[in-house]
């Protein structure tokens, strides 16, 4: 049974701006009997972490550094961990009985620009070496039992790895939601936007339970992560070209009757 905590990680210390503390407000009007715990340097000790937490938190990238530590909060304690940029809209008590809850995360543009469909089989299975992206599961919003299997594999996964460093450094280059799904292959995992009940009593919801950002609300939704990306910080060509893209897209599936 996963307890009635919402874990969050605010590690800049920075004052919460506006749309944050929007985002934080509606945990509490949605689910006011749910404990709300945050981790910050103050309780999760970095110098003792692993090399990937500690040289993330030296290059001062955040959101790397809580993609471990949002592990280890629910691997220790059990419960449910959002982004601060998550905003809930249902309560999430339909899903506590799992050892494990998340949605997919399923962006169909990243699908087609990253040609998904040659990296995985008919049955939704991968058949190459790489991370697949566009269809992965969603970091921002997951719920765990205390000591659960799957969120000790993928803690396991970081163990011996390194944010920055010589060749074959992760950087940014590989991401939460990335990582989550290879290490969910092994429970039964496949990449397809539809509910899957896995070994081990995981649920993985179809992307629209949890919406990975506004323009994918749906009244099933439960909540949204705004998908801030406060980590990527593109060069203005990179961004104007991923731009034209997207827009490039939208226009393609307005046309064609997508």
């Amino acid at each position: 049974m996963i307890p009635k905590v919402i874990h969050y990680c605010w590690l800049s210390g920075d004052p919460y701006p506006e749309k944050i503390q929007d985002c934080m407000a509606s945990w509490r009007k949605v689910m006011p009997d749910y404990e709300i715990k945050l981790w910050s340097t103050a309780n999760f000790d970095i110098e003792n972490s692993i090399p990937y937490v500690k040289e993330a938190f030296a290059a001062r990238k955040w959101a790397f550094v809580a993609d471990y530590i949002r592990l280890y909060a629910l691997y220790t304690d059990g419960g449910i961990y959002l982004d601060s940029d998550v905003k809930v809209m249902k309560p999430f008590d339909d899903f506590l009985d799992s050892s494990f809850f998340t949605s997919i995360e399923c962006h169909q543009f990243q699908v087609e620009q990253d040609d998904v469909s040659s990296k995985i089989d008919a049955a939704g299975h991968r058949v190459c070496d790489e991370y697949i992206s566009g269809i992965q599961l969603q970091a921002a919003i997951m719920g765990a039992e205390k000591g659960c299997g799957f969120v000790r594999d993928i803690l396991s996964w970081y163990d011996g790895k390194h944010f920055s460093g010589d060749a074959g450094s992760l950087g940014t280059n590989v991401i939460a939601p990335q990582i989550y799904a290879r290490v969910a292959e092994k429970y039964g995992f496949v990449y397809i936007d539809k509910d899957q009940n896995l070994d081990g009593g995981i649920h993985i919801f179809r992307s629209e339970i949890f919406a990975g950002n506004r323009r994918e609300i749906t009244p099933a939704s439960y909540a949204v992560h705004y998908c801030e990306n406060t980590w990527r910080k593109r060069s203005a060509l990179d961004a104007l070209t991923h731009y034209l893209k997207f827009a490039w897209y939208l226009l393609k599936s307005k046309f064609s009757g997508k």
